[in-house]
């Protein structure tokens, strides 16, 4: 049985179009990625131990925060099939389709939700069990499969509605969050950290480096004890000095080692690992407050198993303080 608020410190928040096919017919951004996360949880009986919610759309005031009105607009007329909005939507892995506008926008709105259940004392942490993800997506551009930036919109309106003053996002993707960077760079409210394999997809970071970014390129074939490493000499001191009220956590899980689309060699293992240090970090500075928000991961089975190991451990955590 689906446990109540009441009963579940993790919430799993989603939404009913999760399911919806990529406009680009045999795209790696498909819908058996969350078919394959769904089934284990339920298999793995973690699907009873978290507060499932199915969000609507984020508030269009929020997604402004980290877009352009212009932008947000051409998104939304391209999937209405207007045609010369349609015509600026012309690279290969960020074709619009009629639910597109509709289906971004609600994993926008899981985000928020998450955040507004957390501050309310609903829940103890988060995980958003979306698609498309967010992190390649800038003020004003869709790239990389993403559409509208997930993680950017929901660190930015938990500063504007006053729940946090400080926010850290932490981006451990294999490929780097540019769009993030690009929209938050800069803000003093938000410390953006990102590790990623150089070279690989995007190719593109800023130069100079903002103050308030982060970033770690590994060389491919870096393995668990390299992102450890990073992890406890680079991202937790940054943490700690930083001290935010929430920790926003770029879930991708496409550094695995059976991924085909990158070189690194990480495994559940490590992602396990990286999670407890993250909630160890979460409980130390703002109270356990932590929202992660799935990016990539293509390789459906890995993919699943991967997410299996982070979602329990937030789980586990969220139980131990309820």
């Amino acid at each position: 049985m689906q446990k109540n608020p009441a009963d579940a410190s993790t919430g799993y928040f989603t939404h009913d179009c999760v399911l919806v096919p990529n406009p680009l017919s045999e795209a790696p951004e498909c819908p058996e990625r969350l078919n394959h996360i769904e089934n284990n949880m339920i298999a793995l009986g973690i699907d009873d131990r978290v507060w499932r919610v199915e969000a609507a759309r984020a508030p269009l005031e929020a997604v402004l925060l980290a877009h352009d009105e212009e932008y947000v607009h051409r998104l939304e007329a391209a999937s209405e099939g207007d045609s010369v909005a349609l015509a600026t939507f012309t690279a290969s892995d960020t074709r619009v389709g009629k639910e597109t506008f509709d289906v971004a926008m609600k994993s926008a709105g899981a985000v928020v939700e998450a955040i507004e259940a957390l501050f309310a004392g609903k829940i103890r942490n988060a995980f958003c069990g979306v698609r498309p993800p967010g992190h390649h997506a800038g003020r004003h551009e869709a790239r990389g499969f993403c559409y509208l930036n997930n993680v950017a919109i929901g660190a930015l309106w938990a500063i504007q509605r006053g729940f946090a003053k400080r926010v850290a996002i932490v981006d451990f993707d294999v490929h780097h969050g540019d769009g993030t960077e690009e929209i938050v760079a800069g803000n003093a409210a938000i410390r953006f950290h990102s590790l990623f394999q150089w070279p690989l997809y995007p190719n593109r970071v800023m130069r100079p480096q903002p103050n308030n970014v982060v970033t770690t390129p590994m060389e491919a074939g870096a393995d668990g004890n390299a992102l450890a490493d990073v992890l406890e000499t680079v991202w937790l001191p940054s943490l700690e000095k930083f001290n935010p009220d929430l920790i926003m956590v770029s879930a991708g899980f496409d550094a695995h080692t059976e991924e085909p689309m990158a070189q690194l060699k990480m495994t559940e293992m490590d992602y396990a690992r990286i999670t407890r240090r993250l909630l160890d970090a979460a409980d130390s500075l703002c109270e356990g407050r932590l929202v992660s928000v799935l990016e990539g991961g293509y390789a459906v089975r890995s993919l699943a198993r991967s997410v299996m190991s982070h979602l329990n451990m937030l789980v586990m955590r969220g139980e131990r303080a309820h």
